[in-house]
Protein backbone atom coordinates (compact mmCIF):
# COMPACT_ATOMS: atom_id res chain seq x y z
CA UNK A 1 0.00 0.00 0.00
CA UNK A 2 2.78 2.45 0.86
CA UNK A 3 4.29 2.19 -2.62
CA UNK A 4 1.27 4.06 -4.04
CA UNK A 5 1.83 6.84 -1.54
CA UNK A 6 5.46 7.05 -2.57
CA UNK A 7 4.49 7.21 -6.26
CA UNK A 8 2.27 10.25 -5.63
CA UNK A 9 5.00 11.91 -3.55
CA UNK A 10 7.52 11.15 -6.31
CA UNK A 11 5.26 12.73 -8.92
CA UNK A 12 4.95 15.84 -6.75
CA UNK A 13 8.69 15.97 -6.16
CA UNK A 14 9.44 15.57 -9.87
CA UNK A 15 6.93 18.25 -10.90
CA UNK A 16 8.28 20.78 -8.41
CA UNK A 17 11.92 19.99 -9.11
CA UNK A 18 11.30 20.27 -12.86
CA UNK A 19 9.72 23.71 -12.45
CA UNK A 20 12.60 24.88 -10.26
CA UNK A 21 15.17 23.53 -12.72
CA UNK A 22 13.48 25.32 -15.61
CA UNK A 23 13.42 28.57 -13.62
CA UNK A 24 17.12 28.34 -12.75
CA UNK A 25 18.03 27.37 -16.32
CA UNK A 26 16.11 30.32 -17.82
CA UNK A 27 17.57 32.74 -15.28
CA UNK A 28 21.14 31.50 -15.89
CA UNK A 29 20.70 32.06 -19.64
CA UNK A 30 19.33 35.59 -19.26
CA UNK A 31 20.03 37.43 -15.99
CA UNK A 32 17.55 40.15 -16.96
CA UNK A 33 14.70 37.63 -16.62
CA UNK A 34 14.59 37.49 -12.84
CA UNK A 35 12.29 34.79 -11.46
CA UNK A 36 9.30 35.76 -9.32
CA UNK A 37 10.75 35.04 -5.89
CA UNK A 38 7.50 34.18 -4.02
CA UNK A 39 6.66 31.45 -6.55
CA UNK A 40 10.19 30.03 -6.30
CA UNK A 41 10.10 30.01 -2.49
CA UNK A 42 6.69 28.34 -2.38
CA UNK A 43 8.07 25.67 -4.72
CA UNK A 44 10.93 25.14 -2.24
CA UNK A 45 8.32 24.95 0.54
CA UNK A 46 6.50 22.21 -1.37
CA UNK A 47 9.77 20.29 -1.86
CA UNK A 48 10.48 20.41 1.87
CA UNK A 49 6.86 19.41 2.58
CA UNK A 50 7.26 16.37 0.31
CA UNK A 51 10.37 15.38 2.29
CA UNK A 52 8.48 15.80 5.58
CA UNK A 53 5.56 13.71 4.37
CA UNK A 54 7.91 11.01 3.05
CA UNK A 55 9.64 10.85 6.45
CA UNK A 56 6.24 10.61 8.16
CA UNK A 57 5.25 7.76 5.85
CA UNK A 58 8.55 6.01 6.60
CA UNK A 59 7.74 6.27 10.30
CA UNK A 60 4.09 5.19 9.99
CA UNK A 61 4.93 2.33 7.65
CA UNK A 62 6.88 0.64 10.44
CA UNK A 63 4.34 1.38 13.21
CA UNK A 64 0.94 0.77 11.59
CA UNK A 65 -0.22 -2.80 11.25
CA UNK A 66 -3.76 -2.10 10.09
CA UNK A 67 -5.26 0.92 8.42
CA UNK A 68 -8.92 1.68 7.80
CA UNK A 69 -10.29 3.02 4.55
CA UNK A 70 -10.85 6.45 6.16
CA UNK A 71 -7.27 6.51 7.41
CA UNK A 72 -6.04 5.57 3.95
CA UNK A 73 -8.07 8.36 2.36
CA UNK A 74 -6.77 10.86 4.92
CA UNK A 75 -3.22 9.70 4.22
CA UNK A 76 -3.73 9.96 0.45
CA UNK A 77 -5.20 13.48 0.74
CA UNK A 78 -1.83 14.87 1.80
CA UNK A 79 0.34 13.79 -1.16
CA UNK A 80 -2.61 14.35 -3.48
CA UNK A 81 -2.95 17.89 -2.16
CA UNK A 82 0.76 18.51 -2.57
CA UNK A 83 0.57 17.26 -6.16
CA UNK A 84 -2.35 19.59 -6.88
CA UNK A 85 -0.49 22.49 -5.26
CA UNK A 86 2.58 21.78 -7.39
CA UNK A 87 0.48 22.21 -10.54
CA UNK A 88 -1.20 25.36 -9.23
CA UNK A 89 1.91 27.47 -8.72
CA UNK A 90 2.36 29.75 -11.71
CA UNK A 91 5.60 29.80 -13.64
CA UNK A 92 8.23 31.84 -11.86
CA UNK A 93 9.66 33.28 -15.09
CA UNK A 94 8.28 36.31 -16.91
CA UNK A 95 6.98 35.42 -20.34
CA UNK A 96 5.72 31.97 -19.36
CA UNK A 97 2.23 33.30 -18.60
CA UNK A 98 -0.14 34.92 -21.04
CA UNK A 99 1.18 38.09 -22.67
CA UNK A 100 -0.67 40.53 -20.43
CA UNK A 101 -0.23 38.69 -17.10
CA UNK A 102 2.82 39.24 -14.89
CA UNK A 103 4.14 36.48 -12.61
CA UNK A 104 2.81 38.46 -9.62
CA UNK A 105 -0.67 38.63 -11.17
CA UNK A 106 -0.58 34.91 -11.97
CA UNK A 107 0.45 34.15 -8.38
CA UNK A 108 -2.36 36.33 -7.01
CA UNK A 109 -4.84 34.63 -9.34
CA UNK A 110 -3.90 31.19 -7.99
CA UNK A 111 -3.51 32.34 -4.36
CA UNK A 112 -7.00 31.33 -3.09
CA UNK A 113 -6.80 27.83 -4.56
CA UNK A 114 -3.16 27.21 -3.57
CA UNK A 115 -3.59 28.27 0.05
CA UNK A 116 -7.07 26.75 0.17
CA UNK A 117 -5.61 23.35 -0.73
CA UNK A 118 -2.88 23.83 1.90
CA UNK A 119 -5.51 24.59 4.55
CA UNK A 120 -7.65 21.70 3.27
CA UNK A 121 -4.96 19.03 3.58
CA UNK A 122 -4.22 20.21 7.12
CA UNK A 123 -7.95 20.19 7.96
CA UNK A 124 -8.26 16.62 6.66
CA UNK A 125 -5.28 15.58 8.78
CA UNK A 126 -6.70 17.28 11.87
CA UNK A 127 -10.11 15.65 11.34
CA UNK A 128 -8.35 12.30 10.93
CA UNK A 129 -6.48 12.79 14.20
CA UNK A 130 -9.70 13.73 15.99
CA UNK A 131 -11.42 10.61 14.63
CA UNK A 132 -8.68 8.32 15.92
CA UNK A 133 -8.84 10.14 19.27
CA UNK A 134 -5.33 11.46 19.48
CA UNK A 135 -4.83 12.75 23.01
CA UNK A 136 -3.10 15.95 24.02
CA UNK A 137 -1.31 18.80 22.35
CA UNK A 138 1.78 17.23 20.79
CA UNK A 139 4.36 18.61 18.36
CA UNK A 140 2.52 17.18 15.34
CA UNK A 141 -0.72 18.91 16.27
CA UNK A 142 1.05 22.24 16.91
CA UNK A 143 2.88 21.88 13.57
CA UNK A 144 -0.37 21.30 11.70
CA UNK A 145 -2.04 24.28 13.37
CA UNK A 146 0.93 26.51 12.45
CA UNK A 147 0.83 25.30 8.82
CA UNK A 148 -2.93 26.00 8.66
CA UNK A 149 -2.36 29.46 10.16
CA UNK A 150 0.32 30.09 7.53
CA UNK A 151 -2.19 29.11 4.85
CA UNK A 152 -4.74 31.57 6.23
CA UNK A 153 -2.12 34.34 6.34
CA UNK A 154 -1.13 33.46 2.76
CA UNK A 155 -4.72 33.97 1.66
CA UNK A 156 -4.70 37.48 3.10
CA UNK A 157 -1.34 38.70 1.81
CA UNK A 158 -1.06 40.55 -1.47
CA UNK A 159 2.47 41.96 -1.49
CA UNK A 160 5.47 40.06 -2.85
CA UNK A 161 7.68 41.01 0.11
CA UNK A 162 5.10 39.61 2.54
CA UNK A 163 4.78 36.45 0.42
CA UNK A 164 8.57 36.02 0.55
CA UNK A 165 8.65 36.49 4.33
CA UNK A 166 5.81 34.00 4.84
CA UNK A 167 7.39 31.41 2.53
CA UNK A 168 10.77 31.70 4.28
CA UNK A 169 9.07 31.39 7.69
CA UNK A 170 7.11 28.31 6.56
CA UNK A 171 10.26 26.68 5.15
CA UNK A 172 12.04 27.35 8.44
CA UNK A 173 9.11 25.88 10.42
CA UNK A 174 9.19 22.75 8.26
CA UNK A 175 12.96 22.46 8.68
CA UNK A 176 12.75 22.74 12.46
CA UNK A 177 9.89 20.24 12.56
CA UNK A 178 11.77 17.73 10.42
CA UNK A 179 14.91 18.15 12.52
CA UNK A 180 13.09 17.72 15.81
CA UNK A 181 10.55 15.02 14.91
CA UNK A 182 12.37 12.83 12.41
CA UNK A 183 15.98 13.05 13.48
CA UNK A 184 15.96 9.36 14.44
CA UNK A 185 13.76 7.82 11.73
CA UNK A 186 15.17 4.55 10.42
CA UNK A 187 15.11 4.52 6.62
CA UNK A 188 15.40 1.06 5.14
CA UNK A 189 16.27 0.48 1.49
Amino acid sequence: MWWFYTVILGMSFGQILGELAQTVREWSRDRARRPFLPAVLWQVFLLVLVVEVWLAVTYYRTTLVQISVLELLAFLAVPGGILVMSFLLPAAQPGQQSDDETPAAAFDRMRPVFFGVLIGIVAINLAHELLISQQGLDADLVFQIVIAAGGVVGLLLHKPAADVALAVAMIAILGVYIGSQYSTVLVEG
